[in-house]
């Protein structure tokens, strides 16, 4: 143990200052094992290619005449594609494909669509210009076709680019999920190419009040992506994927190509041993920052579900969240109860009456708001939490009853003093964006 009166944590392209209270004791800053990003993402990710896992190589395929969907993630994610697609694209025309078979597709989910610049920053300017790209429209149905329902309920409502193809190529990264364990593999599809409606519904497959956040799961765990992969499959496509691992400043440190459940599971073990970490003791404080998950208020808070288990019940979880573009696709209302009341009501109602009670407040609103806001009350139930941030509205601690929301770090800090042990334990999580704690 340790005691450090500031911490030094990564934001943006420098560092954010915290000044800790004297009293408090840094039980050490839980950081990702290190690993070097690649030298060149272009060949790391040919010779993946070259040697796929459970599938033939893009190469080996006769894609004369066919329609082909690469499939990129939005720009909420850091995934340097750009870095990347060439080698697949060099790929899909070796097999045979031209520019004009060719459709990439951003799988925007129900987020905001992408602006020109950042799709020019995903998928390289001169590919916009050389093949046909759209953002994925979750909420339009002329954009949609339905495939059937899952066993668990999800009406399968995805693309229709992807219908038509013959072969689709998925390209993202794999991280850790709150609600899947990990992404990557078909959430490219779905969420990620899905209708409104069915990506509220398989978000909701994780409501569950023991097990509401599944960070680090085993596929097989996960509700959610066991219903994902079922929807996906109803496409009945050949899909192949192409996942980078990414290290803690979301640079590539490998790739997995191939089978989308294969290459996935073999992924996964990858970054469960890049960025899992046993907690050897729960701590009073959890001081945690959404780097490099930075994009916005729904992409920068995962750093709390990422290090839940790593704070004591009933103690402080205390989140940096940069959100560069503010709220994103955040809905907040124009008021809220107080802060203090929310926490008290929903430890006074209890983990299993929260989601019907939530069921009844957001009958009107998407599906997807159920989940979300049944999210944040188990973990306020269980836990303080405070979120600092410059980059969103100065009313918005009016407003979210969630979490308290300060826009002065060391006004968060003094804020939490009081509601810990004079001599409180503090474990830090620098890059608490792709980090997370294991529960044990």
């Amino acid at each position: 143990m340790i005691n450090l009166e500031h911490i030094q944590l990564p934001w943006g392209n420098g560092t954010l200052s915290c000044r800790l209270p004297r009293d408090w004791t840094v039980l050490g800053e839980l950081r990702p094992q290190s690993r070097e990003a690649v030298p060149d993402p272009a060949a790391a990710c040919r010779e993946a290619l070259s040697q796929p896992i459970g599938a033939a190589p893009l190469a080996y395929r006769n894609l004369t005449g066919r329609r082909v969907v690469v499939v990129v993630d939005d720009h909420s994610r850091p995934t340097p594609v750009a870095d990347f697609i060439d080698p697949v694209l060099e790929e899909l025309a070796a097999a045979g494909a031209r520019p004009e078979q060719i459709d990439i597709l951003l799988a925007n989910g129900v987020h905001r669509e992408s602006r020109p610049d950042e799709v020019a920053w995903k998928i390289g300017r001169e590919n916009m210009t050389k093949f046909r790209w759209r953002c994925h429209q979750a909420y339009d149905p002329a954009e949609l076709t339905y495939l059937g329902r899952t066993r668990r309920g999800t009406p399968v409502f995805l693309n229709k680019l992807l219908v038509a193809a013959d072969l689709i190529v998925c390209l993202g990264a794999l991280e850790p999920h709150l609600l899947l364990g990990f992404g990557g593999g078909y959430k490219m599809l779905l969420p990620g190419c899905a209708g409104a409606q069915a990506i509220g519904r398989n978000h909701l497959q994780g409501v569950d009040p023991d097990h509401f956040d599944l960070v680090g799961a085993a596929a097989e765990a996960s509700p959610m992506r066991q219903d994902l992969e079922e929807g996906a499959g109803l496409l009945n496509k050949d899909v192949f994927i192409v996942n980078a691992a990414m290290n803690h400043q979301a640079r590539p440190t490998g790739f997995f190509c191939g089978d989308p459940i294969l290459a996935h599971r073999a992924g996964t073990e990858f970054i469960e041993e890049l960025a899992g970490i046993d907690i050897p003791e729960p701590a009073d404080v959890v001081l945690t920052n959404s780097f490099p998950m930075d994009a916005d208020l729904r992409q920068s808070a995962k750093c709390l579900g990422n290090t839940l288990y790593a704070a004591k019940p009933g103690g402080v979880i205390l989140g940096c969240v940069k959100c560069d573009h503010g709220l994103g696709e955040v809905p907040v209302g124009s008021k809220s109860l107080p802060y203090p009341l929310v926490r008290f009501l929903a430890r006074l109602i209890g983990k299993r009456r929260i989601l019907p009670l939530v069921e009844r407040m957001k009958r009107q609103e998407p599906v997807e708001e159920v989940f979300l806001t049944h999210f944040g009350l188990q973990m306020l139930r269980r836990n303080h939490l405070g979120l600092f941030s410059q980059n969103l509205p100065p009313d918005l601690d009016k407003k979210l009853g969630l979490a308290r929301v300060f826009n002065d770090v060391s006004a968060m800090l003094a804020w939490a003093a009081p509601k810990v042990p004079r001599r409180a334990g503090v474990w830090v999580f620098p890059y608490g964006g792709v980090t997370y704690a294991r529960r044990r």
